[in-house]
């Protein structure tokens, strides 16, 4: 278990990949993002983008389960106090594998009287190509070592 006092600005970890296929970019798109063109092809292929692609909250969410998975669940982590400077680089195609780059830019020691410093990470997406299709910086409560 890594606590707040365990972190240092500078780290640097590669995560992933995460394989995403057409079904599972139908089956999100179909719950949470029903935007014509991530799900009629006939619209996709008429699009700018000429075929179907993952929605952006999408690989958002996929963003984060990976971060999850590979860094987060073996912290001390509590909660997170904002994301700032969401972008999309590039639509994600379909078949697709993701990867995320977590890079610890900066700690805030925690506040009097809480028990979590403010550990702030940039996350960038990539995708199988290695081409840069999504970014991030989110500032995750890291309890502190008792």
């Amino acid at each position: 278990m890594r606590y707040f006092d365990d972190i240092s600005p500078g780290e640097m970890l590669t995560l992933g990949p995460r394989p995403l296929t057409e079904e599972d970019s139908l089956r999100f798109c179909n719950e949470f993002d029903r935007l014509p063109v991530q799900l009629d092809p006939t619209q996709a292929d008429n699009s700018i983008y000429g075929q179907l692609i993952a929605s952006g909250l999408h690989t958002l969410s996929l963003t984060a389960s990976i971060v999850v998975d590979g860094f987060l669940m073996q912290t001390s982590m509590t909660g997170a106090s904002g994301m700032e400077n969401v972008r999309w680089h590039r639509p994600v195609t379909l078949p697709n594998s993701l990867s995320v780059r977590v890079s610890v830019l900066e700690k805030k020691p925690p506040k009097p009287g809480k028990s979590y410093g403010v550990v702030k990470c940039k996350l960038e997406t990539s995708d199988q190509n290695g081409e840069l299709v999504m970014s991030a910086t989110v500032d995750y409560l890291l309890a502190v070592r008792a």
